[in-house]
């Protein structure tokens, strides 16, 4: 028993030691997308259904054959210590390719409210950059995420992959659906209270 305890302290310590190392760049998207195919900002005001929808798409291409990573980066926050990559969505492409090399060497895209980011080590992306070049990103959260689809769509085309035609903007949002409720509620209360008058009245 000593002698598992031991190693599994000594396992923490390693484990802690490497941490450091492994996140000293502190940018949130190159661990996030170490596993996963899609990388949202914690801060993005988009409904859970919007964001779900998205990684379904991106889920789709990946089954389709076309291999691809997104990270929606909406303001510098998103970068952690790397804000001097701001707005620069290229630049920022190549290091969080770089960052995922040793788990991942296909297709990234980045997408920022000023533009977009590809990288694919050892291929061209002049195609790639072309094709993006043709498509605006719109302003807001909703926006940022319509064009991600939009993008990747677009770039999926091109090798021969139509994926599903959604857009964020398509489902509801829930705060629209929250203010309604709210408008609803008042109303109610409003025709209780002229209700309850009215009989008040008819006492009298």
């Amino acid at each position: 028993m000593k002698a598992v305890a031991a190693l599994t302290l000594l396992a923490v310590a390693l484990a802690c030691a490497a941490a450091p190392a492994a996140r000293a760049d502190g940018d949130p998207a190159s661990d996030y997308l170490l596993t996963q195919k899609v990388f949202f900002p914690y801060d993005l005001k988009v409904t859970k259904a919007q964001e779900a929808q998205f990684v379904a798409l991106v889920d789709e291409a990946n089954r389709a054959g076309f291999t691809l990573r997104v990270a929606l980066i909406s303001s510098s926050y998103d970068l952690g210590s790397i804000v001097g990559l701001w707005q620069k969505p290229k630049t920022y492409s190549r290091f969080l390719g770089a960052e995922l090399t040793y788990v991942y060497k296909n297709r990234l895209l980045v997408v920022m409210p000023n533009g977009f980011g590809f990288n694919w080590p050892g291929h061209s992306t002049a195609r790639e950059y072309t094709i993006l070049s043709k498509i605006p990103v719109t302003p807001g959260p909703t926006g940022l995420v319509d064009s991600s689809v939009a993008a990747v769509q677009a770039l999926a085309k091109a090798s021969g992959v139509k994926l599903s035609v959604t857009t964020a903007s398509a489902q509801p949002s829930s705060r629209n659906h929250d203010r309604l409720v709210i408008v609803l509620v008042a109303l109610a209360a409003l025709a209780v209270a002229v209700l309850l008058r009215l009989a008040l009245r008819g006492r009298g």
